[in-house]
């Protein structure tokens, strides 16, 4: 077993546990009411946003062990690093500028948009791995986790 891996598994446990944190009330930057209310339980595993957000998403232990079959366990962690350092890069600055962000575990995200529009997103689809979606408060992007700050300005301008 090399050394990388052994440091590796430490990062990976504190960067999961550092994004769970409480999350806390924030008004944006862009206008829309305050996020603290706009956040809601609905059935099951599910949840309803109703203003702009960042959904993050990293893959469960299930998706973790296939996807270290087929990349190779060597090449997983490195993957597995690279993606993680982009999203804690990515949370930091969507913190910076105010904007609410959610990292469930798996489920159905449900949004509300400004026109009334209801949104589905299903985390449970096995093809995620290390995933950003924005919510403008209009519509749900899928963004390149490489290239977020400028993924993020199309949307938040």
């Amino acid at each position: 077993m090399s050394m990388k891996k052994h440091y590796l598994l430490p990062v990976l446990c504190y960067a999961m546990v550092a994004c769970h944190e409480p999350e806390k009330a924030v008004e944006n930057s862009i206008g829309a009411p305050p996020l603290a209310a706009a956040v809601g339980n609905i059935a099951g595993n599910a949840m309803q946003l109703s203003g702009p957000c960042a959904v993050i998403y990293t893959p469960d232990s299930v998706q973790t062990a296939a996807l270290k079959q087929e990349e190779g366990e060597e090449a997983f962690y490195s993957i597995a690093e690279d993606y993680e350092s982009q999203l804690a890069d990515a949370t930091a600055f969507l913190e910076q500028k105010g904007i609410k962000t959610i990292h469930p575990q798996g489920g159905i995200v449900q949004f509300r948009s400004q026109e009334g529009n209801n949104i589905a997103l299903d985390l449970n689809d096995k093809n995620f791995s290390w995933e950003i979606w924005l919510f403008d408060g209009k519509a749900l992007h899928n963004i390149n986790v490489a290239d977020f700050e400028n993924e993020y300005r199309k949307y938040f301008k």
